[in-house]
């Protein structure tokens, strides 16, 4: 399949608030049931585990900022000392996102752009994302990963969706059960066909420079860039 890219409705500032609220709600379901949060979150979690220090976390186009808020009660749960940004250049995707964390102390709520991130180097342990790679362009891709890396102070772990008819297609299978939202289904079919194939993100991410980038495939047709730091380099 052809990567095509195209703006998706939410982008274009369709639908009211209770679309997108709708929305971004069953897109959290869907990451949740078909394996979205295990794959950003089984490489994540051990990598916040290994220190009791203070670690701050931005998600980068948080959405109803529901990753974030299950990361953050991770934390909490597991006695770690972990801030999670919720950054999203959308004013209404952050009304909802704050709606949701009204009731978790270790969140922070942020509208800013990605593409100008309003984060000093290495105030931020790790970039984070969920869906959201395939919103960029190859050329903007390479600019993100070289960006975000060189500012964090550990490393980045962003999650997407992988390109092809098979996945497309049971897209739209499950639709009648699973999603209801017109934004739903034009965008989560839009967003399969924007989306990269394992192999080009790793070339994007060499091309950014990081050499330590790891891209990791997983069931269903989900795959995780995984980039750490070496510590020697975590403090230049």
């Amino acid at each position: 399949m052809a990567r095509q890219d195209r703006l998706e409705l939410l982008e274009q500032g369709v639908g009211s608030a209770d679309d997108v609220r709708e929305n971004l709600t069953e897109m959290w379901l869907l990451n949740q049931r078909l394996g979205g949060v295990d794959a950003l979150t089984r490489h994540l979690c051990p990598l916040l585990a290994k220190t009791n220090e203070p670690q701050q976390i931005v998600d980068l186009g948080t959405g109803s900022g529901e990753l974030a808020l299950y990361l953050a009660r991770w934390a909490q749960e597991k006695q770690l000392d972990v801030t999670m940004w919720m950054l999203d250049v959308s004013a209404r995707n952050l009304s909802i996102a704050q709606k949701n964390a009204e009731d978790v102390s270790n969140v922070r709520l942020l509208q800013a752009g990605i593409s100008a991130l309003p984060f000093a180097n290495e105030c931020v342990d790790y970039y984070i994302s969920s869906l959201v790679l395939h919103h960029f362009t190859p050329e903007q891709m390479v600019d993100l990963l070289g960006e975000t890396f060189r500012r964090a102070k550990r490393g980045i772990v962003m999650s997407d969706l992988v390109r092809g008819y098979v996945p497309l297609a049971a897209f739209r299978l499950i639709q009648p059960i699973f999603v209801r939202n017109y934004l739903t289904r034009h965008d989560g079919a839009l967003s399969i066909r924007r989306a990269y194939l394992p192999h080009e993100l790793l070339a994007m991410a060499h091309q950014a420079g990081i050499e330590t980038a790891r891209v990791y495939s997983h069931f269903p047709w989900r795959m995780t860039l995984v980039a750490e730091k070496a510590s020697e380099d975590a403090h230049v």
